[in-house]
């Protein structure tokens, strides 16, 4: 009894860290296969591609500008400019939802953001 237990609650961690992490397998067919080497950051800033990520981007965007400003806000700026929240602390900050931009993963489910803002937190 103990040891089925412990199982539906494996699987249910399983479950629920798929799903708090956006879950989303990859892109089907990304813009690059392999992925190329990001560019030298610029102070807290980082110009970012599609490219660099490959399977792992999470946006309809082609790229844009990763940022960390004070507090560990992290960013993602749109080649038109427009500013979006990465994480809870940019939220708070005010800056508009994320969501918007998500690429959808060959499973149907939103591409993981875990790659782009673990890379946008080193700019810190």
């Amino acid at each position: 009894m103990r040891a089925a237990r412990v199982v539906c609650a494996a699987v249910a961690l399983v479950a629920l860290t798929t799903t708090a992490c956006g879950g989303g397998s990859g892109r089907a067919e990304p813009a690059s296969r392999s992925p190329v080497a990001l560019p030298e950051p610029v102070a807290t800033t980082q110009q970012v591609r599609s490219e660099n990520l490959g399977y792992l981007w999470p946006f309809t965007v082609p790229g844009g500008t990763m940022e960390c400003r004070a507090g560990n806000i992290a960013v993602f700026t749109t080649p038109d400019g427009t500013s979006y929240a990465l994480n809870d602390n940019a939220s708070q900050a005010g800056l508009p939802d994320v969501g918007p931009l998500r690429a959808q993963g060959a499973d149907g489910d939103e591409i993981s953001l875990g790659s782009l803002l673990g890379k946008t937190l080193k700019l810190c």
